[in-house]
């Protein structure tokens, strides 16, 4: 494990805690801007904030202990950072009262389905419990804002 490998890693994380903050802010301005939804979009963003507290106490283990980690392939953070800057505009734009509610839901049913939280198997692992429970628990998270948002969505259709 190199140096560099490292701090690709963790710099790749903290993109990856930016962008779980972002999608918080995204799902608040939700909630104000689609009230019949209020406690839905409160509720996932309460989830992703968590997530960017998690996020950061996987980097500091990495960081404190990089001996107990195998590094996988390399992740490049530009794809993070691209998804940052359109969550960023969604923000603007649902403030702005430019988003009807459906396609509030698509935008954020496909930002879930991104799958960037999967990532972290391919990027490292380790034997440590702690770190493979965290990660699970962000994978879990996940996969039910997907499921919320699939069902949002087709309920909307309906």
């Amino acid at each position: 494990m190199t140096l560099q490998k490292l701090q690709n890693v963790l710099d790749v994380m903290d993109d990856m805690a930016k962008l779980e903050l972002a999608l918080a802010e995204m799902y608040q301005a939700c909630s104000e801007q689609f009230p019949d939804d209020k406690n839905f979009w409160l509720a996932i963003g309460r989830q992703e904030k968590l997530h960017a507290k998690f996020i950061r106490q996987l980097a500091e283990q990495i960081a404190s202990h990089p001996e107990e980690f195998r590094f996988g392939r390399s992740f490049n953070s530009t794809a993070v950072k691209t998804i940052l800057t359109s969550v960023i505009g969604y923000i603007d734009q649902v403030r702005k009262g430019q988003f009807e509610r459906q396609r509030a839901l698509f935008i954020a049913r496909d930002i879930e389905n991104s799958v960037l939280e999967a990532k972290y198997r391919e990027i490292v692992s380790t034997d440590n419990i702690e770190f493979r429970k965290i990660i699970d628990r962000i994978g879990a998270d996940t996969l039910a804002h997907k499921n919320l948002f699939a069902a949002k969505v087709a309920r909307s259709k309906a």
